[in-house]
């Protein structure tokens, strides 16, 4: 799976940011090919410069890196990144992540070898 990641920078004026971001939410939701989207608003910058203080993430999920390009190729693509790019002038980041997600239940199963007892770095799956 992969996503398409929008991190918006603090806006000039959060009311004008909103509607447009409302209008942006529509016109992205007609992108073929979307299976699902997440919006975080965030709360604080931990660590970083404040430059990068990024107000609000904004990740839309494709199956794959050929569905995500052709979302963004198309006529409801091309407008929504008109759009996303005079409303927000410009004040934001657009990324193309590959994603993966494990359960607790996936990540607990992983036996984590150390060096010390001769083996690798990296970790090994244990079995079922």
């Amino acid at each position: 799976m992969y996503k398409l990641v929008i991190l918006f920078l603090p806006p000039f004026a959060w009311a004008t940011f909103e509607q447009g971001w409302q209008k942006f939410l529509g016109m992205a939701e007609q992108m073929p090919g979307l299976r699902k989207e997440t919006v975080s608003d965030t709360d604080e910058l931990i660590f970083g410069p404040s430059s990068m203080n990024y107000k609000k993430i904004h990740e839309l999920y494709f199956d794959s890196r050929e569905e995500l390009e052709a979302a963004l190729t198309s006529e409801a693509g091309q407008k929504a990144g008109q759009w996303l790019q005079s409303f927000t002038q410009g004040r934001f980041l657009l990324m193309i992540a590959k994603h993966m997600e494990a359960t607790s239940e996936q990540f607990k199963k992983v036996n984590h070898k150390s060096s010390a007892r001769g083996g690798g770095d990296a970790a090994e799956e244990s079995a079922p």
